[in-house]
């Protein structure tokens, strides 16, 4: 069955009607879960879902929450704390208006994954059976059944059952062979986990490695969590070796993996014991500290032991103990305890066990020197005496610091937090340890402990509770407070660092004249030639039209304009600019103006914002470095971030014209004519591009053309047919741009049987 037909038609019918960012929310949200970024998930959700709302469509809710929540589910782990999301969805799935929406079968599996992260063991009854009465409302042909199957292959495994799910899902994969459906990469996943927990680790293995060796996308998408898997595996077989060097970094790892690598890792620092550092420490930490914020119960009790028992390894008792308390606190909430009160006794009773910390190795107030003058320092070790020390001297600021940095490089932040609190409280101006404690209140957005920071500060350095609030406006986006503040902070005294974020939050909320007069103001008070800073001037100003502030900041760095005075718009050359459209960057070619303006020069395909022919602003600081090579350097584009447009080119949207391509004189010609008129045309095929030769479909392919042409919006479409027709009839092949002719009602067979005889 397809249950995507009725999401192409909403598409259609919604950007026939105007809402074109809706439809394009709909392929968009999708992706980005597929393609595991949860951030712009979470950022287009709520968007998404007013949409729908407002639209008064309980199918395009359903399909919007559904998709927020698998993100949430598979990426995040989330447990607890989407609990209430995925109950509210199933209820709203179930209603009458909604029900009979394909994607309402899918939240079976959203909730079901929900309760697997709160307590995989615990609930797993209740799993098992929303998964048969959905599986029972659909057949083979959905593609809900081979997500549905998986989940409850997964229940079965939690309920302790692995054999029962080896046999389950070969009955199911069956079933889908009979309908003439496949069996995927991931259903594939599912039948090597489940014969791996069934105590059959070789015969899983090799399983795994034939997952591996598959050419499919989404075998491709999965092989880095697969890894952890493998790296278990291997674990289990006793080949640490290869199991080290099968796990992937911390960084290429998602809170859905983290389970499973914190128990190949542990395995593994046993065996090798120089990887048992606090580094190692801080990334358990880190887990830990995730599954407890999502609620992922089951998850963090076992992280957390699993911390414990690294910890106790590497004699890190302080560690340890506080580890085992999580576990502890975990452990209540479990709906299923099974073994767990039994490990967590015997922790209690190796922590009980192991040596205590050692003293100061020097006087409170020798520590710091004395720290920093060693090597291959241990922030783990140092954590404890920089904590001692602060109760032996509780306004000493370097020791508040240097323990704030170790509790912070082990992934203490809620430690560190504690710990800020109690020495600002006792200390309210000591500013250093106050925007420290202000870093750590924004990064978590914690607004109303900002609120309680300043009224601690205020009444005795109002400059710093001024400053506390700028930040928070900044952070918040709030451009104009920001300003408010930070004047008020220059009335009490000369500070650059209100100048900056003053200059910063000005840029940002386009009052571009207030950021020329602030950077004006920091560069008189350089005494040497700051680049960052002239490059930050250039920017304002240009987007400032403060056309002789330009030619002045240029002069002073080393660029020749030409004449001097009046507008700068000359030609540099090309370059890339980097356009955000909604949360999501896109690069394209323009050719350079100016210090730090540019035209750009491709149009957009269809889908996207039309900038061609935009005079833009751009950060006049390029996002990469030139390469090192000389000869490299030659052909190298630099890329820069637009900030703003001076001029929109108010050209139309972009048409593609795709098929067999003529040879380079003859395209030159097509192109060359088409820019006369004043039009943008641009290739944005690669040597590679080929078509099918309908004169011999089974033999070598034919060099393929894809270009993007736009007209400036009031030159009608059917101008732009004509010429397109005329320029590519000496073309030795017919080319096809469909979505064109469909719109000026042309020959449409004729570009349709273009795209199947070419294989476009």
């Amino acid at each position: 069955m397809n249950i995507w037909a009725w999401v192409s038609r909403l598409q259609e019918d919604l950007r026939e009607a105007g809402h074109g960012r809706v439809a394009d929310l709909i392929d968009r949200i999708p992706d980005d879960v597929n393609n595991r970024r949860p951030d712009r998930v979470a950022a287009a959700l709520p968007e998404a879902i007013a949409a729908a709302r407002s639209l008064d469509n309980p199918w395009l809710e359903v399909f919007f929450r559904h998709w927020g929540l698998q993100g949430r589910m598979e990426i995040l782990s989330e447990g607890e704390i989407a609990l209430q999301e995925a109950s509210s969805l199933l209820e709203f799935a179930h209603r009458k208006e909604a029900r009979e929406c394909p994607q309402s079968v899918c939240v079976t599996q959203d909730i079901a994954g929900c309760y697997a992260n709160v307590d995989g063991p615990g609930w797993a009854a209740e799993r098992l059976a929303v998964c048969e009465e959905t599986l029972a409302r659909i057949d083979p042909t959905w593609p809900c059944f081979d997500c549905i199957s998986r989940e409850y292959a997964i229940a079965l495994q939690d309920a302790g059952r692995a054999p029962e799910a080896v046999a389950y899902l070969d009955r199911q994969a069956a079933a889908l062979s009979e309908a003439g459906e496949e069996t995927g990469p991931r259903f594939r996943w599912q039948q090597a986990q489940a014969v791996w927990l069934s105590a059959r680790p070789a015969e899983a293995l090799a399983l795994y490695e034939a997952l591996d060796g598959l050419e499919h996308e989404q075998a491709e998408e999965d092989r880095t969590r697969r890894a952890v898997d493998r790296a278990c595996i291997l674990v289990e077989l006793g080949r640490l070796d290869e199991a080290h060097s099968f796990l992937p970094s911390w960084d290429e790892t998602q809170p859905g993996q983290y389970d499973g690598w914190t128990a190949a890792a542990l395995a593994i620092a046993g065996y090798q014991r120089e990887l048992n550092t606090w580094r190692l420490g801080a990334q358990f930490q880190e887990a830990v500290d995730h599954m407890v914020r999502v609620g992922a119960h089951r998850k963090a009790f076992r992280i957390a032991e699993r911390q414990a028992r690294l910890a106790l390894a590497r004699d890190a008792t302080w560690t340890a103990a506080r580890a085992l308390a999580v576990a502890q606190s975990q452990l209540t909430l479990l709906r299923a305890p099974l073994d767990a009160p039994a490990s967590l006794e015997q922790l209690t009773a190796a922590v009980a066990e192991a040596p205590r910390g050692a003293a100061l190795p020097v006087p409170a107030e020798a520590l710091v020197d004395h720290l920093k003058r060693q090597e291959g320092r241990d922030p783990e070790k140092e954590a404890q005496w920089l904590l001692g020390a602060c109760l032996e001297r509780p306004d000493d600021s370097e020791l508040a610091l240097m323990a704030d940095e170790a509790l912070s490089a082990c992934g203490l932040e809620r430690e560190s937090s504690r710990h800020l609190w109690r020495f600002v409280e006792a200390n309210p101006t000591a500013r250093r340890l106050v925007y420290r404690l202000l870093d750590r209140l924004l990064k978590v957005s914690d607004d109303a402990g900002v609120e309680r920071l300043v009224a601690l500060i205020d009444p005795l350095d109002p400059p710093a509770a001024h400053w506390c609030r700028a930040c928070r406006a900044h952070h918040q986006e709030r451009w104009a407070e920001v300003g408010e503040h930070a004047a008020r902070i220059l009335a009490l005294e000369d500070a650059e660092a209100a100048r900056r974020l003053w200059a910063s939050a000005a840029m940002a909320g386009k009052d571009f004249s207030t950021a020329v007069r602030l950077r004006k103001e920091l560069e008189a008070r350089s005494s040497e030639l700051d680049r960052d800073l002239c490059f930050d001037l250039l920017t304002a100003a240009s987007a400032d039209q403060d056309w002789e502030t330009v030619r002045r900041i240029a002069a002073r760095m080393g660029m020749e304009l030409d004449g001097t005075e009046g507008v700068v718009e000359e030609d540099w050359g090309p370059v890339l600019m980097s356009i955000d459209e909604e949360g999501e960057s896109r690069t394209c070619f323009g050719r350079r103006t100016g210090p730090a303006t540019a035209r750009i020069v491709e149009p957009a395909p269809p889908d996207r914002v039309q900038h061609c022919g935009d005079w833009v602003v751009f950060d006049a600081t390029p996002m990469e470095e030139p390469p090192v090579d000389e000869e490299a350097r030659k052909e190298f584009v630099y890329t820069y971030r637009a900030v703003h447009t001076l001029q929109p080119g108010e050209f139309a949207p972009g048409w593609v014209v795709d098929g067999a391509g003529p040879d380079a004189e003859s395209y030159e010609r097509f192109r060359d004519a088409l820019r006369s008129e004043g039009w943008a045309c641009w290739i944005v095929s690669s040597d590679e591009y080929a078509v099918t030769d309908p004169k011999n479909p089974e033999g070598e392919r034919l060099p393929g053309i894809l270009v993007l042409v736009a007209t400036p919006k009031d030159t009608p479409d059917l101008e732009l047919h004509r010429a397109l027709k005329k320029l590519t009839r000496p073309w030795p092949h017919p080319v096809s741009w469909l979505a064109l002719a469909e719109r000026v009602g042309a020959d449409v067979d004729h570009h349709r049987g273009v795209v199947e005889r070419y294989g476009l």
